[in-house]
C-alpha cells in the first residue's frame, strides 16, 4: 500500500506538470491581477483561493501531491540531483515575491471597486492556456525559473523561489494558530531506531529523524508527501486528521 501511495503521488506530480500548457493560465498571479483590476474574479483567483481554503485543512497537501511545478523538479530530479546548499536569508525571497503578488491583487481590486463578475476563461477562451509564441515564451521562462534553482541542490525552487508554496504556508501558520484540526504528521519517538532512512528519502531534506525523536513534526517546509511515513520501516511515523503537537 506505502510504496503505492508514493507511485500514485508521483504519477499525479507528473501529470499535472504535463499538462502545464493547457493549465498555465489558471496557476496565473498575472491574470489574477489583471482580472481584478477589471472588476473580473479570473480562474487564477478561484483556484488559489481554493488552494488556501483546502490548506486550512490539509496543510501544503497541494505542493506535495499537485503542484506542476513540482512535478517538473520531480521529472528533473530522477535523471540526477545534489543536496540543497543552504544560502542564508535567501528563504525570503518567496515571502517578498507572494506579498507583492497579494498586494498587487489587492490594489488592483480596490481600484476596480470590487469584484463583479467571474470569467474563468479569462484571456484563455479556448480553455487552453498556450496557444500562440507569446503564450509558449512564457510557459518556458516558467519551466527555466523552475530549474534554475537546481543549481543549488534538490527543491532549490520549492526552498527558495516560490511564491505558490507561500499560500499553503501561510494557510498552515492560519489553521495551527486557530487550532483547526487538519492532515498531519505524527511520531512515536521510541519506536525510532534513527537508520535516517526518511531523512535521506524526504523530498525536502528536512531533518526528519530529528523532528520525530523530539515529538514533533510540525513544519511549515513540509508539504505532506508521506515519504517519510511511507519509508520508515518501524512504523514510527503515521498520518491522520488532528491537531500538530
Amino acid at each position: 500500500m506505502h510504496a503505492r501511495r508514493q507511485v500514485l503521488r508521483r504519477t499525479m506530480l507528473a501529470l499535472f506538470f504535463l499538462a502545464l500548457p493547457i493549465t498555465l493560465n489558471y496557476y496565473s498571479p498575472y491574470l489574477m491581477m489583471s482580472g481584478s483590476a477589471e472588476g473580473v474574479a479570473t480562474a487564477s483567483l478561484l483556484v488559489w483561493g481554493d488552494i488556501f481554503v483546502t490548506a486550512l485543512l490539509l496543510g501544503r497537501s497541494f505542493c506535495g501531491w499537485a503542484c506542476p511545478f513540482n512535478g517538473l523538479q520531480q521529472l528533473w530530479e530522477s535523471v540526477g540531483t545534489r543536496p540543497l546548499k543552504r544560502v542564508r536569508y535567501l528563504p525570503l525571497v518567496k515571502y517578498a515575491l507572494w506579498a507583492a503578488w497579494v498586494a498587487g491583487v489587492g490594489a488592483a481590486v480596490v481600484s476596480a471597486g470590487g469584484w463583479s463578475s467571474i470569467d474563468p476563461l479569462y484571456l484563455t477562451e479556448s480553455g487552453v492556456s498556450v496557444t500562440e509564441a507569446g503564450n509558449l515564451i512564457t510557459y518556458f521562462m516558467l519551466v527555466g525559473i523552475t530549474l534554475a534553482p537546481a543549481a543549488l541542490g534538490r527543491r532549490g525552487f520549492c526552498r527558495y523561489l516560490c511564491p505558490f508554496g507561500v499560500w499553503g504556508i501561510v494557510a498552515e501558520k492560519i489553521g495551527h494558530a486557530a487550532r483547526i484540526p487538519r492532515l498531519v504528521l505524527r511520531a512515536d519517538a521510541s519506536a525510532c531506531r534513527a537508520c535516517n532512512r526518511c531523512e535521506r528519502a524526504c523530498p525536502m531534506q528536512l531533518p526528519v529523524t530529528e523532528m520525530v525523536q523530539r515529538g514533533s513534526m510540525r513544519t511549515t517546509e513540509c508539504f505532506m508527501c508521506e515519504t517519510c511515513v511511507d519509508t520508515c520501516p518501524e512504523g514510527a511515523i503515521s498520518v491522520g486528521f488532528g491537531r500538530a503537537e
